[in-house]
């Protein structure tokens, strides 16, 4: 599904991913761990198109990205991983001006072109699927931190992607709301969903993960199955990372 090669990213001096290869395949979650400034969030930026590349380039889903194209192509490429891509963020990006359920078939009547009664029903749906039917004519604002990541992740899976690039979807939310993010991303780990989860909750990386890869200092330290990385890291590194957490 995904496949990097020599991924590199750059802001100023400052090299923040150094030559990342990396496969995810169809229906895999993969957790990537590391401390903070290791260039986890960048990767995903980078992938949907949020951040350019500096060097090297990648596949996803057939469609390839390379920091020699030029900016016309890349634009154009990064439109159809779009199409395929759903991304949630640490903060909820809802918009506040709109309920719960317009927040949810804002890009199928724009992107899909559905009509409004279509686009209803199926936002309805996911709501329904994330446990929030009963709030769908609620502002933002009136919402709990963690209903309004189910929210996002609603939006998200309103246009059916492929993958879905998670950036720290629980680091904003109180201690008590990260179960009720963390169970609709395990339902959706069992659904077969291709994820990527930049997380810094060790154990749901643990349960969910077919894959661990763990970054530092903007390079792949090391990789391996869950069980394998919490129980005998290879690494100095990944071993201090994991003293502290």
């Amino acid at each position: 599904m995904i496949k990097t090669n020599k991924l590199s990213k750059s802001f100023h001096q400052l090299e923040v991913l150094k030559g990342i290869n990396l496969q995810v395949n169809d229906g895999e979650v993969v957790a990537i761990l590391g401390p903070s400034g290791s260039g986890k969030s960048t990767l995903l930026r980078c992938l949907n198109g949020l951040e350019e590349l500096t060097e090297g380039n990648f596949e996803l889903n057939g469609i390839v990205i390379d920091a020699k194209q030029s900016k016309r192509e890349r634009i154009n490429e990064y439109r159809k991983i779009r199409l395929q891509t759903g991304m949630v963020f640490q903060q909820f990006n809802l918009y506040p001006h709109k309920t719960v359920l317009q927040n949810v078939i804002e890009a199928l009547m724009i992107v899909k072109k559905w009509d409004k009664e279509k686009s209803i029903q199926k936002g309805e749906a996911l709501l329904s699927r994330v446990g929030l039917f009963d709030k769908r004519n609620e502002y933002p604002s009136r919402l709990s931190g963690g209903q309004q990541q189910r929210v996002a992740i609603a939006r998200t899976l309103a246009l059916e992607p492929n993958i879905i690039l998670f950036d720290e979807p629980t680091s904003a939310l109180d201690p008590e709301l990260v179960d009720e993010v963390l169970n609709v991303m395990r339902e959706l780990a069992n659904e077969g969903m291709t994820m990527v989860i930049v997380t810094h909750e060790m154990q749901f990386a643990r349960e969910v993960a077919d894959r661990i890869i763990f970054m530092a200092d903007g390079i792949i330290v090391e990789e391996g199955k869950p069980e394998e990385f919490f129980a005998n890291p290879k690494t100095e590194r990944a071993k201090k990372f994991l003293k502290l957490q």
